[in-house]
């Protein structure tokens, strides 16, 4: 009886048909779990990218702003979200123009610790727009299934010096 296990065990060792079947069924989930994982972090990163966008285009319309601030504020939050002043489609599926906030500060041309010059102006201050958002990220798909559990928030900020017209 031993004399016929022995043989089995000698003939399962030298045959290896089904090797390349065993791998794969090794090696295949681990492949789809990374291959999801780069999906996700694209898509997370192109949605990083069009808030950032929509930041520094409503900064950038602040800045030049020449009716008053109450009145260009909206435009703002608008452009930032949909891409455009009277645009009705979302960059972002879910951001919505009210989660743009503007603010508008004065501030030191030149740093008084440092001597270093922030912004080029004949005058001591400077006004600046301030536009940020807070964006929860809806979902993060096969991740939640890792354990990565809770909210991700993407927080854009973007400040211009306003000029005017």
């Amino acid at each position: 009886m031993l004399v016929a296990l022995k043989q089995i065990i000698q003939r399962f060792n030298s045959d290896d048909e089904g090797a390349a079947l065993v791998e794969m069924a090794i090696v295949t989930p681990f492949v789809l779990l990374l291959s999801a994982g780069v999906f996700e972090f694209g898509n997370i990163l192109n949605t990083r990218m069009l808030l950032d966008a929509g930041v520094k285009d409503a900064a950038r319309y602040m800045a030049r702003c020449s009716s008053d601030w109450d009145t260009c504020k909206p435009l703002a939050q608008k452009l930032a979200a949909n891409g455009a002043i009277d645009g009705t489609v979302a960059r972002v599926n879910g951001w919505l123009p009210e989660q743009v906030e503007i603010t508008k500060t004065s501030t030191q041309a030149i740093d008084t610790a440092t001597g270093t010059e922030l912004y080029l102006s004949s005058t001591a201050n400077v006004i600046v727009a301030q536009v940020s958002t807070s964006y929860p990220y809806p979902d993060l798909g096969l991740w939640s299934y890792l354990g990565f559990s809770g909210q991700l928030a993407l927080t854009v900020s973007h400040q211009e010096r306003v000029f005017g017209w």
